[in-house]
């Protein structure tokens, strides 16, 4: 009879653990992940200046003349491209945010699994995924080189959002405005500044609640004008936030709680195919063993030492300029230290730096070699050659050859080169907040 008691006991006593409100008690198995495709749009002409201008206005980087001199009888399309302003600035910020918090949806014990499709827009110069604020399909631009998360919303003029797709707070029976608000700045004039919201937010079937984010009531004319994107969402560490007051978490800092793993991973194509999971190391999408890599979350970034390099099949040389290195999905370029970008490309024949086009540029017919880069304290990375080509770029006028525009371009006066998207497409990459750290391995 005692033991008849005691198992009517503990199974009351497990319904009451498990029908707790949100919030109070949790099941302890987690078994939720969820995957983010990203797919390739073909619509769009790649630029490899525009690409570089952007990465020098995200991080503040003034542009500053290459050794190697500049080409004078290289004629750029500049019918397609609109030519290299050379104008940094130093990056954000920002004003008063509120102090609520965001939570994890825990309304229920299944799994939060689901996939979405994502276009590569520019050739590959940014990639955009479908997400759902309060219901509403918004795509945006998935960054780990930012913590921000804002969206083009009903706030601004129609001429302003002409071409984007928007957010209308007043269809969302979830959304509150919050105390606070945001001011993004560069110093190439570009902006974005408003206030700031919460609502729920879906992103490939997770939910994570009262997650806050920014509403532009006035940005610049680049990002009117960038029609493919209406909005980022910000995955490096919260700490880099700058709504104010804040920080504000992330997204991934949101849903990391609830995830079978504290982990995003990121598995690049470079024909533009590509996803993003979160929350577990799929080990069928990779080959080889994963090496792991050191991070240093100080300054809010992914970043990691990267202190030596080879070109081709050349010995291993260490890097003299900028030794730390960043990993960011929201950059396209692989932008690394000017005397690793002057040692390559003396290894490409024919190629010079462009001042037209703020970059080196080289003959199309040439093969590019592979580029060796060190990461951490022993793991050697490999960049095909074959991935490091990116766009036609324009003629020479005396031979009449094509010019190419590089994937390798100078982190110019940066505390950090920038593994962007032309080197994280040739690895599968984990996000880990665990340690932190960054694994790594050939992805299949």
């Amino acid at each position: 009879m005692h033991l008849l008691y005691s198992l009517i006991l503990i199974v009351c006593l497990s319904y009451e653990v498990f029908a707790a409100p949100s919030g109070l008690l949790r099941p302890i198995r987690k078994s939720k992940s969820f995957r983010v495709e990203r797919v390739k749009r073909s619509n769009y002409v790649r630029d490899g200046s525009t690409a570089l201008r952007k990465a020098y206005r995200k991080y503040g980087i003034t542009a500053s003349q290459m050794d190697g001199g500049n080409m004078d009888d290289f004629e750029p399309f500049f019918g397609i491209f609109g030519g290299f302003g050379g104008n940094g600035g130093n990056g954000r910020q920002s004003s008063s945010s509120s102090s609520s918090s965001s939570s994890s949806d825990s309304s229920t014990d299944s799994d939060q699994e689901g996939t979405v499709t994502a276009t590569s827009v520019e050739g590959g110069s940014e990639f955009v995924s479908p997400v759902v604020i309060g219901g509403q399909n918004i795509t945006l631009d998935f960054d780990t080189g930012s913590a921000d998360m804002w969206v083009m919303n009903t706030g601004l003029s129609s001429s302003t959002t002409k071409g984007h797709e928007t957010f209308d707070p007043e269809k969302s029976s979830t959304f509150q405005y919050v105390n606070g608000e945001f001011d993004i700045s560069y110093g190439d004039s570009s902006y974005a500044a408003g206030y700031l919201g919460q609502d729920t937010v879906n992103i490939g079937g997770a939910i994570v609640k009262n997650q806050v984010f920014g509403l532009p009531v006035e940005v610049s004319s680049e990002f009117i004008e960038d029609t493919s994107s209406n909005g980022l969402v910000g995955l490096s560490f919260s700490s880099l936030n700058s709504f104010e007051p804040g920080p504000q978490k992330t997204f991934f800092d949101n849903i990391a709680a609830e995830l079978e793993e504290p982990v995003f991973t990121s598995r690049l194509r470079s024909d533009g195919v590509g996803e993003y999971g979160f929350g577990k190391i799929d080990h069928s999408l990779y080959t080889g063993t994963m090496a792991n890599i050191s991070i240093d979350s100080s300054a809010g970034f992914w970043q990691f030492d990267s202190t030596q390099y080879a070109v081709g099949s050349g010995a291993t040389r260490d890097i003299t300029n900028v030794t730390a290195a960043i990993a960011d999905t929201g950059t396209t370029l692989l932008l690394i230290s000017p005397d690793v970008v002057e040692a390559y490309y003396e290894e490409v024949k024919g190629s010079s730096y462009s001042s037209s086009v703020g970059g080196y540029i080289y003959p199309c017919s040439v093969d590019l070699p592979d580029l060796t880069m060190g990461m951490g304290s022993s793991f050697q990375a490999v960049v095909p050659g074959s991935v490091l080509e990116y766009a036609e770029v324009g003629t020479n006028k005396t031979s009449g050859e094509t010019m190419c525009y590089g994937g390798v371009q100078s982190c110019s006066g940066s505390d950090f080169q920038i593994f962007g998207d032309m080197f994280l497409r040739s690895y599968y990459v984990v996000f880990d907040k665990r340690g932190p750290s960054l694994g790594v391995a050939t992805h299949k």
